[in-house]
């Protein structure tokens, strides 16, 4: 099984906090990159979120700073009728994966034009890099073919001297899962792949789950999991029947 989280409603969101550290506004929760974020001025904080009209909403994910880490300590969802936050109608939390930077919670669908993020912290500020507010989507007919790759690719720059003397510029790493290869696609799951692509290309980021949580090799406590753009656009191949082939790969955003 594989899951993509690309149709993010938080992107349109009116979004205030109840406070904000000037030179990180709300507004960079939107932003794609994951340093440009927005830190509040308290060890106690919430961030709302109006989507504009009545939504429904299975999945929030977030996903770390990737310089810095995690900015707080707890992450509480509301969502509500009304932006009045005495008695939210739907309260649940997310426990975030500090090791591999990804927090994503699913629960039953819930349909609310308001939700509110409660963080906690011991930082002397909270912080949120992006966000994802909306449905999942997901493939499950056949899962993911055995045989995909995974690396942590090092992004060091590295220059030498005229005497082989090496200088380098030790940016860290980044994620990338290659050959990820559906063999059975019905052509309502190829859609399903394809409106994925078509709202994210190749230049927006989404992020994106590996298996159901019972396979621990392949899930690996989020080692797969992240924060992704395409590599490239995908091309599908009709094999037997109304059946498709295809391949997909990905780069970890920063």
């Amino acid at each position: 099984m594989i899951k993509f989280f690309s149709n993010n409603i938080a992107e349109s969101a009116v979004i205030t906090a109840s406070t904000v550290n000037a030179q990180y506004p709300a507004s960079n929760i939107q932003h794609d990159f994951r340093t440009k974020v927005f830190r509040s001025t308290s060890n106690a904080d919430n961030i709302v979120f109006d989507l504009g009209s009545i939504e429904t909403i299975d999945t929030i994910a977030v996903v770390d700073n990737w310089k810095n880490g995690f900015g707080f300590s707890t992450f509480t969802i509301e969502a509500n009728a009304t932006d009045v936050w005495t008695s939210p109608a739907f309260t649940t939390t997310l426990t975030v994966d500090t090791a591999h930077g990804i927090g994503i919670k699913e629960f039953t669908e819930e349909s609310y034009r308001y939700w509110r993020i409660v963080l906690t912290s011991t930082l002397g500020y909270c912080e949120l890099a992006n966000i994802f507010i909306g449905k999942a989507t997901t493939i499950t007919t056949n899962g993911v073919d055995y045989g995909f790759s995974y690396k942590s690719k090092d992004l060091k720059k590295a220059s030498k001297t005229r005497y082989g003397q090496e200088y380098i510029d030790d940016i860290g790493t980044q994620k990338e899962v290659n050959s990820l290869s559906f063999k059975v696609l019905n052509s309502t799951e190829l859609d399903a792949i394809f409106e994925v692509y078509d709202d994210r290309r190749t230049v927006k980021p989404f992020f994106m789950k590996i298996g159901d949580g019972t396979n621990t090799i392949i899930s690996n406590e989020n080692r797969l999991n992240g924060f992704y753009k395409l590599k490239a656009e995908p091309s599908a191949t009709i094999t037997s029947g109304p059946f498709w082939e295809i391949t997909l790969s990905v780069r970890e955003q920063k």
